[in-house]
């Protein structure tokens, strides 16, 4: 899974103020059919989304979060995701954010339904249960990404228990760099002073997430300048693997700075997650640099 910064969730009921050329700005727009869905209108939320046309609306990327298979609405969320071959309006879905799991078998169930469509979408798990905290190893080797539900995980709790959350919140963070998936931080319900928000995105990605939810427009903008990755960015970690290879020592100081196997290692992950290409032109260049490095220490 892409490592999306902007993730703007948006009621599958209101469908039509985003279908327009030029209204989605994040990086993603989830449609929801859980949360922000009432449950009385969970059915009239599919219907709509059986007959919508995004097909104009240009969006980046798409994604959908049904509700748990654990009630009948989230049998009949993926029932019509079956029907639909994974489409909406036209447009292919990307991921499906699945919600309140508990372990790996669970994400296993998802992904065998959606099997049976042409071309599955990738699974975002949910860790936002008690059980999904202390699984969330187990849970990032089968998914394709990993979402933190704070509302809900909190929810489980006699109190907002800070210690706990930032410990699921590492936990998360931990487990989706061992399996080099996405981790994305739980949306902030801030509405008005962005400064609150631009603060709660630093904090999260100085914990490890690489991106972050959006409920409402005039967060996206905030949340995209703290967690997109720019070409510079892409370059820096780059030159860093390239230079540590071009040179016959296993700790360097090039250019002011330290070059050693930890921060080559960290360089090459974040290439990985976040531009595969520049990562791959990065170690084929990396191994040619260290075959004239050997060379050269060798005839000396």
């Amino acid at each position: 899974m892409k490592a999306y910064a902007s993730l703007l969730y948006t009621p599958a009921l209101l469908l039509a103020s985003v279908a327009r050329p030029g209204k989605v700005k994040a990086d993603m727009l989830v449609l929801d059919l859980e949360d922000s869905t009432h449950p009385a209108r969970k059915a009239e939320a599919r219907a709509l989304l059986a007959q919508a046309d995004l097909t104009g609306a240009g969006l980046p990327a798409l994604g959908l979060r049904v509700n748990t298979i654990a009630t009948p609405d989230g049998l009949k969320d993926l029932q019509a995701l079956i029907e639909m071959d994974a489409t909406i309006g036209g447009v292919p879905l990307d991921v499906v954010f699945i919600p309140k799991i508990s372990g790996p078998g669970d994400v296993a169930v998802y992904r065998s339904l959606l099997s049976h469509t042409s071309r599955p979408p990738q699974i975002c798990s949910f860790i936002e249960t008690v059980d999904s905290v202390e699984n969330a190893a187990d849970i990032a080797a089968v998914s394709d990404g990993l979402c933190f539900g704070q509302a809900d995980l909190t929810a489980e709790l006699y109190a907002e228990n800070a210690f706990y959350l930032d410990h699921a919140r590492a936990r998360l963070c931990a487990a989706a760099a061992k399996y080099r998936v996405p981790a994305i931080d739980t949306n902030s319900f801030e509405l008005h002073d962005l400064d609150v928000v631009a603060a709660q995105c630093r904090a999260a990605r100085d914990a490890g997430f690489t991106g972050k939810a959006a409920i409402h427009p005039r967060q996206v903008e905030v949340i995209a300048e703290t967690f997109t990755v720019g070409p510079e960015e892409i370059a820096d970690y780059r030159s860093v693997v390239e230079d540590y290879h071009s040179t016959p020592y296993g700790f360097a100081v090039e250019e002011g700075r330290v070059l050693a196997p930890p921060f080559v290692l960290r360089a090459q992950r974040m290439l990985q997650l976040h531009a595969p290409e520049a990562a791959a032109a990065a170690a084929a260049a990396a191994a040619v640099a260290h075959a004239t490095a050997t060379a050269t220490a060798t005839a000396e």
